[in-house]
């Protein structure tokens, strides 16, 4: 029996710097996030993003990494955040990484 919830992907996988990226479509990937989150009628955070990057990179084949961090807020709860990297390059969640604990990094 299948499970019913959805895979992220790979926990802690080794970074696949040497493969070609076709960067024009990691842009379009990048445009797409934004034009879409924009003009949706309902908002897409982080975490929806991230995982809509993860399904379009995994169908080109581009080598990622999907980061889910947390933080304290100003006002002492916990943030999370999620954002995508290729080689290093923030595509969606654009923040700054070393204010977040990171929880997991999935590929």
């Amino acid at each position: 029996m299948k499970p019913t919830w959805i895979r992220f992907g790979r926990l802690n996988q080794p970074e696949i710097s040497d493969k070609f990226i076709d960067w024009e479509v990691v842009k379009d990937i990048k445009f797409s996030m934004y034009a879409v989150s924009k003009y949706m009628p309902m908002s897409l955070v982080c975490r929806h993003q991230a995982h809509v990057a993860k399904i379009l990179f995994n169908q080109y084949k581009i080598p990622f990494k999907l980061y889910i961090g947390f933080r304290y807020g100003e006002d002492k709860s916990i943030q999370g955040h999620a954002w995508t990297e290729v080689q290093g390059k923030q595509i969606t969640g654009f923040c700054n990484p070393e204010e977040y604990t990171i929880q997991a990094i999935y590929s």
